[in-house]
């Protein structure tokens, strides 16, 4: 959107984000694969709630918020704003609160340490997204690259209101489970459709060409986009509730996804809008991402069917498959891709090709063994083969991960600008 030429520092500043939150998805990798063990294993040592918020806490903001915000930054942001020390200090104090999330939670689950670093951790979004909207505001230019990212980022502040509610029902010491369930949707719903569904569609349109800046489609997309979030939050409810009321808002909200995907299907078809991407790893991960949408709108559309919805919200399998395919093909793809366009993975060295490939592979499977595991379920046949298969998973998740890290702070020396700077890399 804003090119120009940017400053050492600044270079230094990206670079830096891009290496420590690639560290971060080895560490969530590493945590995946503890869970999986636990379920096969006796390792007493390993809580399995506890490591559960650990790795939820830390994949949400060690890995993708703070992915998505930095791109925000650099992509987004006009060039007099983005070197603010304002958006430095909220994205460190986003990383030192998910390492507190992450060292905390394992061993004491919700408790007086775990609970300051996540509100923390709130707090400091809060701090990003009040700046970020103020500057963009005064940039005055309503394209959809900025609704898309206003939008996104007030879905991750209204999100917020999730933990919260489940803080007041842990100090209350209540027992309505129905509440509890609901505070939880709420806030998957609001990060997964909302800000992460969002943030991924608002750096696409990062890298819409000026002629389609103002394409009917594309902004219809974005609009509708971004309308559909609140109403099918409903849906998640009508697993519990017969309202009135709350049913014909889920119709509204799936009136609105359908709408969606129709406008996305005309925008996809105008291919200079998001195949943008040059490097063409980055366009297959893209359309990767592309895919998991179409599905990811799919499977909320088909929640308006009572007994499909009530499946889909009973079953942790399905639950999980949903959860990963927005998180891991949706959500991380696109920051992969941009990484990979960015420079940050020199692919055609071995360990880098290697890393990536076996990386996608890896996510692929696991999507593929939990839609089969979460078929069977839905017909009531299940196998404990599906565990060790997955167990498998997240162990290769883990060591790609890791080698996408090495490989990533090998080819760039994040930290020294000059030198990388006779890379030619664009970043």
């Amino acid at each position: 959107m804003y090119q120009y030429a940017s400053t050492p520092q600044e270079d230094m500043n990206k670079r830096s984000w891009y290496l420590i939150s690639l560290f971060n998805l080895a560490i969530v990798a590493l945590l995946g694969s503890s869970l999986r063990s636990k379920i096969l294993f006796s390792v007493p040592w390993i809580v399995h709630k506890n490591f559960i918020n650990a790795h939820s806490h830390f994949a949400f903001g060690g890995w993708i918020t703070l992915s998505f915000l930095a791109l925000f930054t650099y992509s987004i942001l006009p060039e007099n704003k983005r070197t603010r020390p304002w958006y430095q200090q909220m994205l460190w104090g986003i990383e030192i609160s998910s390492l507190g999330m992450l060292f905390s939670f394992p061993f004491q689950g919700y408790g007086g340490i775990s609970i300051f670093f996540s509100t923390t951790f709130i707090f400091f979004t809060y701090g990003y997204a009040w700046r970020f909207m103020k500057d963009i505001y005064k940039a005055g230019a309503w394209e959809p690259a900025i609704l898309l990212s206003v939008s996104a980022l007030a879905y991750l502040v209204i999100s917020s209101a999730g933990p919260f509610t489940l803080a007041y029902i842990l100090a209350s010491k209540s027992s309505n489970a129905i509440l509890y369930k609901d505070a939880v949707y709420f806030y998957l719903h609001f990060q997964y459709n909302g800000f992460f569904t969002l943030a991924v569609f608002a750096l696409l349109a990062c890298r819409l060409p000026e002629s389609l800046k103002t394409n009917i489609d594309v902004s219809r997309f974005a609009k509708v986009l971004a309308l559909a979030i609140i109403p099918s939050f409903f849906l998640t409810l009508l697993w519990h509730s017969g309202n009135v009321i709350v049913r014909s808002l889920a119709i509204a909200g799936v009136i609105l996804l359908i709408t969606c995907l129709f406008y996305f299907m005309k925008v996809v078809k105008l291919k200079p809008a998001f195949y943008s991407f040059r490097n063409p790893l980055a366009r297959i991960l893209c359309r990767l991402v592309f895919i998991s949408f179409a599905i990811k709108s799919m499977l909320q559309i088909g929640t308006i069917v009572s007994e499909l919805g009530n499946a889909v919200f009973g079953l942790r399998p399905v639950i999980i498959g949903f959860l990963h395919l927005v998180f891991l093909g949706l959500a991380s793809f696109y920051v992969l891709s941009e990484y990979t366009e960015r420079g940050v993975f020199h692919l055609k060295k071995p360990l880098a090709g290697f890393a990536w490939v076996g990386f996608i592979l890896s996510v692929i499977a696991q999507e593929t063994v939990l839609l089969i595991q979460g078929a069977g379920l839905l017909q009531g046949r299940s196998s404990p083969v599906f565990n060790w298969i997955l167990w498998i998973i997240s162990i290769l998740l883990f060591l790609f991960a890791l080698l996408m890290t090495i490989s990533a702070s090998r080819s760039n020396p994040f930290f020294y600008p000059k030198r990388n700077s006779r890379l030619g890399i664009n970043l």
